[in-house]
């Protein structure tokens, strides 16, 4: 199994160093279902080192909800050793998540189902995000959210 490599930027760095998208948390993952919840550890940690703890809970859900549909349903059918991108960019202003998978066919919203006990994770997402989309560029996709005035925010 390969690891999770993770790219963080301290918060020593100072925010007018930075490049306006250069992502805060970055990180490369195994289409495993074992690596989620390594991602999920690392992004926790880095929101509450910047002082995100108050978004940190819907930040990880929102990005548990979109690597789990990557790796069930964006690397179906690729060769073993494919991974997904996780990346998150933010600031006073905003919070933009994405995650990005080999797959150029689009996530859809399944019907409510009283009986399903999977296919709400869209929907978890669409409720605890101000926007979300999907960008279909080069060979892929990028799933993303956004929520706006994260550290004005309460979990």
């Amino acid at each position: 199994m390969q690891g999770v490599s993770a790219v963080n930027t301290s918060p020593l760095d100072s925010v007018s160093t930075r490049s306006a998208n250069e992502p805060q948390f970055e990180v490369s993952l195994p289409a495993e279902r074992e690596a989620i919840s390594r991602v999920r550890r690392q992004l926790r940690a880095r929101l509450e080192e910047d002082g995100l703890g108050g978004v940190a809970d819907d930040v990880v859900l929102i990005c548990t909800e979109l690597v789990t549909n990557a790796v069930l349903h964006g690397c179906l059918g690729f060769p073993p050793g494919i991974t997904v991108q996780v990346t998150v960019v933010w600031s006073d202003v905003q919070l933009r998540l994405g995650v990005r998978d080999p797959s150029c066919v689009r996530p859809t919203e399944r019907e409510s189902s009283a009986s399903r006990t999977s296919g709400r994770g869209l929907r978890l997402v669409d409720e605890l995000s101000d926007r979300w989309g999907v960008d279909l560029s080069g060979s892929g996709k990028t799933v993303w959210t956004e929520l706006d005035s994260p550290r004005g925010r309460a979990s």
